[in-house]
């Protein structure tokens, strides 16, 4: 690769602060989200929809939800991606193959159909991502392209108004000068697992949903938002920008204090979900910190779609919170076990609100 890798690599650098995205997105991301207060003032304030209620008949269904979350199978999950098998996960390697072949295998397992919806006959959602955004410690060659797939599965509902839940499984693979590969367990090892648990507890359940439950793990997004996209562009394609709304997981793992964060852009048709977030946190005792600016995460993607989304994470108020962000130190036994376990059953309880049953 040409240049400086302190200028052009973020594992060179990876001591500064959150950089979810990388490549030209980000930067697009980045000036969006800092002018989001004028972009937004047309859009209203969140207030002004009204969200889902909980039920008082409702409660013990949300309860019995949230307690099936296991937070021993989550970290079995993410024990498995953070493994030397994966070897950091980079978009367009063998790992990253690997990690892929290994996600649809669990979706198989767990009875996932494919998402004909959004116009996918099997579980991969594939395109292509410039071979130079992605991290494949080789120097890639003029224009050359890789394959990237998001692998995504759903859960039938009775309309195809849709919640989706989303994480990236794709990391950065090994560093360029050690050669040490980087885990990737809290970011983002740990929003995969999320994922995967909430589709083993519905897929479980015996209920089913009102609306379209999907689960999507996204590839390509360390290179640049390509995952995110390419599914914001299914939905696009497929006219259902109106139905949709998205939950993203990342950084689920770590976080030193007791609160979850949920980022809604100050975008008024995140209300619903928000308050859905709420009334989950709420009725599972944990505490929830609403923030706005979204802090760069793939939420921040679909927004540029127009399609309704909010990123949710454990404790991110402070850099310093998550001290192993995109280092070789951000291996499982550094998680926060209890903090994965409480936001994932808060988004648990919180889609079944959202989807019905």
């Amino acid at each position: 690769m040409k240049g400086d890798p302190a200028e052009r690599d973020p594992r060179a650098t990876a001591g500064g602060g959150r950089q979810p995205l990388a490549g030209f997105k980000a930067g697009v991301v980045f000036l969006l989200l800092l002018a989001l207060p004028t972009l937004l003032g047309g859009c209203g304030s969140t207030s002004e929809v009204p969200g889902p209620s909980v039920l008082p008949e409702d409660r013990p269904i949300l309860s019995s939800i949230a307690e099936s979350v296991d937070v021993s199978r989550m970290m079995a999950t993410v024990e498995r991606l953070a493994s030397e098998d994966f070897g950091g996960r980079a978009t367009g390697t063998p790992e990253g193959v690997a990690v892929r072949d290994y996600l649809v295998a669990r979706f198989q397992e767990l009875g996932l159909s494919p998402a004909e919806p959004l116009g996918l006959s099997d579980y991969l959602q594939v395109f292509q991502v410039p071979a130079d955004r992605c991290y494949l410690n080789r120097e890639p060659q003029p224009d050359e392209l890789v394959e990237a797939a998001n692998v995504v599965g759903m859960i039938p509902g009775e309309s195809e108004e849709m919640v989706i839940l989303t994480a990236n499984y794709d990391g950065m693979g090994r560093d360029p000068q050690s050669g040490a590969f980087f885990p990737g367990a809290d970011y983002n090892a740990s929003g995969v697992s999320a994922v995967l648990e909430m589709a083993r507890v519905f897929s479980s359940s015996g209920r089913k949903p009102a609306r379209l439950l999907v689960f999507a793990l996204l590839d390509g997004e360390e290179c640049g938002g390509y995952g995110s996209s390419a599914l914001a562009e299914a939905v696009e394609a497929r006219g259902l920008r109106e139905s949709v709304r998205v939950i993203n997981l990342e950084g689920l793992g770590a976080g030193g204090e007791d609160y979850m964060d949920v980022w809604d852009l100050n975008y008024r048709r995140n209300r619903e979900t928000v308050r859905a977030l709420e009334e989950a946190a709420d009725l599972l005792g944990v505490t929830l910190e609403l923030g706005g600016q979204d802090p760069g995460s793939s939420a921040g993607i679909f927004f540029l779609y127009h399609i309704p989304a909010v990123n949710c994470d454990w404790s991110w108020f402070n850099r310093d919170e998550h001290p192993d962000f995109r280092q070789v130190t951000d291996t499982p036994d550094r998680l926060n076990r209890d903090g994965l376990l409480k936001a994932t059953r808060v988004v648990a309880a919180a889609v079944w609100v959202l989807v019905g049953g």
